[in-house]
């Protein structure tokens, strides 16, 4: 059955692939400029790479393995060379999907389904071409996703293949597995609902195994490493955005809605412009996005009605709440690929439907067609679109290359949203003019000829003094 379905399967991956291909040239923005300089400060500084594990975090977020250590290799090793720095996101994109390969096929092998390597190929392949893995791929400053899903699904992986390991094999996951919760702990802080989503996996799974009294005691191990972490995590992150602030009001009914957006494919640019001048083609793009995948759920759902009981469909839902659970709280901040994790599930139940009901070719045409519709709208989208603004900076930047530029450099900013793509770190990694000499400011200076300004398109342009 398998060697039936290869042809669509390879031509599915290279429509993967194709899809990958564009976020090969896109430019450093935004953050991206913030962690260069800080690798290139610890560079600088003779900061070992196992600092950021023990010291302060300066961004509000203690990510030091995804963070701190990958933008090290990208600044360091990599020489801060944008493609190669791409390059290195695309290995962990490749990597998370392994993760999420394998752990669709342990599940799927757990459940006794047929197949179980077509549908672990399957779920890790529709998961790249997800709105969810948009952004990863695209701002090499996101790194922190791929790390985690790659860390969360190993995780999981072993939790669910533990049961029926024996010997060597076992004792080896046994010890793995706090090391992996560390691991995915020091990749990202939705980490710590490792725990609770072993268990979601483990109602699901009551019915086909079990776990002993020392798998019991190992994931308690687990819980208490987490907890160790967080006090750490409280002790060195003592200062956030506050876009990122927790709290509780309609950012709960937003980012819920914005929840459901993304499991349906459909792109964070699309609902801006629902909620804000363009509301007719924001519906029109989120529908076109919706309806495919609306069809693949709802056939998938259909399909496997007698085989999964209604409380193990609770269970996956139990564990797609909790694999997005941080972001429902959120003040601000909202992102397709939060749904990184969340989005393993429907994938794995459509997987497992496509290969029961023989209807492989019709389903990945549906996912091929919405999620074409996603990243490439996404890419198109005009400012303030992230795409758009990121190659508006880059524009800028490469007109201000070429300028004979004196310190201190004047800033005037009229659009702080737009500027923040460069940034001032962002002037001063490119200009390689010291972060101190760049002023913000909408006067000019005594000895200063001319500043730069913003004009009414959004572009810098000079502006002389006059004293």
């Amino acid at each position: 059955m398998f060697s039936s379905h290869r042809l669509v399967v390879t031509l599915f991956i290279l429509f993967a692939l194709a899809l990958w291909l564009p976020s090969l040239f896109i430019p450093f923005w935004g953050d991206d400029y913030y962690f260069l300089t800080q690798a290139r400060e610890a560079q600088l500084d003779g900061d070992s790479w196992w600092l950021p594990f023990f010291s302060e975090s300066a961004t509000g977020f203690w990510r030091p393995l995804s963070m701190d250590t990958g933008w090290r290799f990208v600044g360091q090793v990599l020489g801060g060379n944008v493609l190669y720095a791409h390059f290195y996101s695309w290995f962990l994109c490749l990597l998370s999907a392994g993760a999420v390969a394998l752990f669709a096929y342990q599940f799927a092998r757990a459940m006794d389904w047929p197949q179980a390597k077509l549908i672990g190929l399957l779920t890790a392949t529709m998961h790249a071409v997800h709105v969810a893995s948009y952004l990863p791929l695209h701002w090499v400053a996101a790194m922190n996703s791929p790390t985690l899903v790659f860390f969360l699904c190993i995780t999981l992986s072993v939790w669910i293949t533990l049961p029926r390991l024996t010997g060597g094999q076992r004792l080896l996951a046994l010890f793995s597995l706090p090391l992996l919760q560390l691991f995915a702990l020091f990749s990202k802080e939705a980490a710590i609902l490792i725990p609770a989503l072993v268990v979601a996996l483990a109602i699901f799974l009551r019915d086909k195994q079990s776990y002993s009294r020392t798998d019991k005691l190992v994931w308690i191990l687990c819980v208490v490493i987490c907890l160790i972490w967080l006090y750490f995590y409280k002790q060195l992150t003592p200062q956030r955005d506050s876009a990122y602030g927790i709290t509780l009001g309609e950012n709960l009914v937003v980012n819920s809605l914005s929840f459901i957006a993304w499991i349906f494919n459909i792109p964070r640019e699309a609902l801006r412009l629902i909620v804000t001048d363009h509301p007719l083609k924001g519906v029109v793009w989120a529908l076109a996005c919706f309806v495919p995948m609306a069809i693949l759920y709802a056939k998938s759902c259909v399909q496997l009605a007698r085989e999964i009981k209604w409380t193990q469909w609770l269970a996956l839902l139990a564990f797609m709440v909790l694999a997005y659970g941080p972001y429902f709280v959120l003040a601000e901040q909202a992102y397709e690929y939060y749904a990184a994790v969340a989005i393993t599930i429907p994938l794995f139940i459509v997987s497992r439907a496509l290969t029961a009901n023989n209807r492989l070719t019709a389903g990945l045409l549906l996912m091929a067609v919405s999620s074409a519709i996603a990243v490439q709208g996404t890419r198109d989208a005009e400012y303030p679109a992230v795409i758009s603004r990121a190659f508006w900076a880059e524009t800028q930047l490469q007109w201000l290359e070429q300028q004979h530029i004196a310190p201190p450099l004047l800033v005037e900013v009229s659009n702080p949203h737009q500027f923040a793509a460069i940034g001032v770190l962002g002037l001063s990694w490119r200009l390689d003019i010291p972060r101190e000499h760049i002023l913000l400011t909408n006067e000019c200076r005594a000895g200063v000829e001319r500043r730069l300004q913003q004009n009414s398109a959004g572009n810098f342009e000079w502006i002389d003094c006059k004293h």
